[in-house]
C-alpha cells in the first residue's frame, strides 16, 4: 500500500508517519522499483504498538523507539519461521544490490532487521547459503505480479516482449548489484553457486522463451531458437539498463521504440522477409514495382492516429490503400500480422522508391495502393 493508504488505515496523519520514518520508529517501506515503495501489514502492526505505547503508557518517541527496538527481535520470531526467513532474504537482496555482495556483512543484514546475529544463524549457516536463497527469490522479487498480469493481457508478441522488458527494466536499478554478482559466480569455482546462478537466469528468461514459443506457433514470428533468443533479449534489456545509467541521451520510451523496431525486423515471419519489394498502384491506373520504398525520405509511413502520431515501418510489409480528399489523405493499413489501422497523412507528401529504370517520386494524393510483393 502507498503512504496515503497506510495513513488512512492506521488513522495517523501523513506528516506524523514521515516523522516516524525519519526517527526510525517506523521501518522503511519495501522498494519495488527505483521510484516506487510500498508499505505492508508489518507497518500497520508497528503503528498499532506505537499508538498503544503513546496513549496507555504515555511514552515519548525516544522511549517508544527504545522499547520497540528491545522487543523487535522477539516480535520478528513470533511471526513464524518462514516469514522471518523471507524477511532476511528480501533484506539481503536489497543490501547485496545496493552495497554489493562482497561488501555486505551479516551484521549489516541483522542490523537492518533489528535482529541479533544468533537469530540469523538459526536460519542460515553462512552468507553463502543466504545468497543461494537470494538467487531463488530474485526472479519472483524483481517484477511485481501486477506488472506480469499487465503483460499477460497483451496479445501482440513484440509488444508483449516490450512490456516484459519495461517491467524488468523498472526493477533493474534496484537489483543491478545482485544481477552482476549472479553472473560473476556463474563462471566461478563453486559449482553449487554456479548451478543456482544458472537456475536464476533460467527463471528470468523462461517467460521470454514461452512468449517466443507461442508466437512461433501462432505465426507471428519466424522459426528461431526460442531458448537462445530469450537469453539474448535478457542481455539486450540489461545492456540498455546500463546505457541509461551512463547519461540522459536516451529515454526509456525512445530506447524501447528502437528495440521494438529492431525486433519486428529481426523476428518477422518468413513471408515478410521475402517481400522487400512493393507494387504501387496510381490513381490513373498505372502500376509500378518499387524497392527501397520511403515516405518523406523515411523508411516508415507516419501520420495522425487517435490524437497522436503513429509510425509503421515498411519493413513490416504493410498493405496500404489510400482514400483522398483535397485537404487530407487516409492510409488504410494492414500489417504482416493482419492488424488494421488508419492514419491521416498529408496529400502532398512524397512516396519514393527505386524502379528498374531509376528513382521514382510521386505525391501521396496520386497513389491508390501499396502492396508488398515477393522478390
Amino acid at each position: 500500500m502507498k503512504l496515503a493508504e497506510l495513513a488512512k488505515k492506521s488513522g495517523i496523519s501523513v506528516s506524523t508517519l514521515y516523522e516516524y520514518l525519519r526517527s526510525g520508529i517506523l521501518h522503511p517501506p519495501e522498494r519495488t522499483s527505483p521510484t516506487k515503495s510500498v508499505f505492508n501489514t508489518s507497518h500497520l502492526k508497528r503503528l498499532k504498538k506505537v499508538r498503544t505505547l503513546r496513549k496507555k503508557e504515555r511514552l515519548s518517541l525516544l522511549q517508544i523507539k527504545k522499547r520497540l527496538n528491545s522487543t523487535s527481535e522477539t516480535a520478528i520470531q513470533a511471526d513464524g519461521c518462514q516469514d522471518v526467513k523471507t524477511q532476511i532474504i528480501d533484506t539481503a537482496l536489497t543490501l547485496f544490490s545496493r552495497a554489493h555482495y562482497d561488501k555486505t556483512k551479516i551484521s549489516d543484514i541483522t542490523k537492518a532487521l533489528d535482529m541479533g546475529n544468533g537469530t540469523f544463524y538459526r536460519y542460515f549457516s553462512s552468507k553463502e547459503e543466504l545468497f543461494l536463497h537470494c538467487l531463488e527469490r530474485l526472479p519472483k522479487k524483481m517484477v511485481s505480479r501486477e506488472a506480469w498480469n499487465e503483460v499477460k493481457r497483451e496479445t501482440d508478441c513484440i509488444t508483449r516482449l516490450r512490456k516484459r522488458g519495461n517491467a524488468m527494466l523498472e526493477a533493474f536499478h534496484s537489483y543491478i548489484g545482485m544481477l552482476n554478482h549472479t553472473k560473476l559466480v556463474l563462471g566461478g569455482e563453486d559449482k553449487l553457486l554456479a548451478t543456482k546462478a544458472a537456475e536464476c537466469l533460467k527463471s528470468l528468461s523462461a517467460p521470454l522463451r514461452k512468449d517466443l514459443e507461442q508466437a512461433i506457433a501462432d505465426g507471428q514470428i519466424r522459426k528461431i531458437d526460442p531458448d537462445l533468443i530469450s537469453y539474448l533479449l535478457l542481455g539486450m534489456n540489461e545492456t540498455f539498463g546500463h546505457r541509461l545509467l551512463m547519461d540522459e541521451t536516451y529515454t526509456v520510451e525512445n530506447g524501447f521504440h528502437l528495440i521494438e523496431e529492431f525486433l519486428r525486423c529481426a523476428l518477422a515471419p518468413s513471408k515478410t522477409l521475402m517481400a522487400p519489394h512493393f507494387e504501387i498502384t496510381l490513381e490513373n491506373g498505372s502500376r509500378l514495382s518499387l524497392s527501397q520504398i520511403s515516405y518523406q525520405k523515411k523508411n516508415f509511413i507516419f501520420g495522425d492516429f487517435c490524437g497522436g502520431r503513429l509510425k509503421i515501418p515498411f519493413s513490416s510489409a504493410p498493405q496500404i490503400a489510400f482514400t483522398h480528399t483535397p485537404k487530407c489523405s487516409i492510409a488504410h493499413i494492414v500489417n504482416a500480422f493482419d492488424q488494421e489501422g488508419k492514419i491521416s497523412v498529408d496529400p502532398a507528401s512524397k512516396i519514393e522508391g527505386t524502379t528498374s529504370l531509376g528513382h521514382f517520386s510521386i505525391a501521396t494524393k496520386e497513389v491508390q495502393a501499396i502492396i508488398p510483393t515477393p522478390q
